[in-house]
């Protein structure tokens, strides 16, 4: 199963237990039985921010955070950005990870973005990290 995880995700798994970090943590075991697409525009959204933002501070330290960052990098295969971005979503800022799902067929979309989970569309489907978990995808 291939995955794209919003980057509101991984903030949410680096800096407090729940869906997210579990999820985060399956795959870093190895035994996640899915895969996850992420491109360079992804990533640098994750670092920065992890990395430059004062108030995450409180939950994880930069030390901790850049550690973070640095074990998904090293572990994901990153993609290309997509080409093609079309507006989709009431937020444009969200339309690249639809972009990103659809070039490389993804089967789902994992976020806790308002916007991604009220599109209309939903192709593909976009679901909370507590409905990803459920479906047993961390296991």
């Amino acid at each position: 199963m291939l995955v794209v995880i919003d980057a509101n995700v991984f903030v949410s798994a680096a800096i407090q237990q729940g869906a997210s970090h579990r999820i985060i943590e399956s795959w870093l075991g190895g035994g996640a039985g899915f895969e996850i697409v992420m491109c360079p525009e992804l990533m640098g959204e994750v670092r920065e921010v992890l990395t430059t933002r004062p108030r995450l501070r409180k939950w994880i330290s930069l030390e901790n955070a850049t550690l973070f960052v640095d074990t998904i990098e090293a572990l994901v295969d990153l993609v290309n950005d997509p080409d093609e971005v079309r507006t989709e979503t009431r937020d444009p800022k969200d339309d690249y990870l639809i972009a990103l799902a659809r070039a490389h067929d993804v089967d789902t979309i994992v976020s806790g973005d308002k916007d991604l989970l009220e599109w209309q569309e939903q192709r593909p489907p976009v679901m909370t990290p507590a409905q990803f978990e459920r479906l047993g995808r961390t296991a």
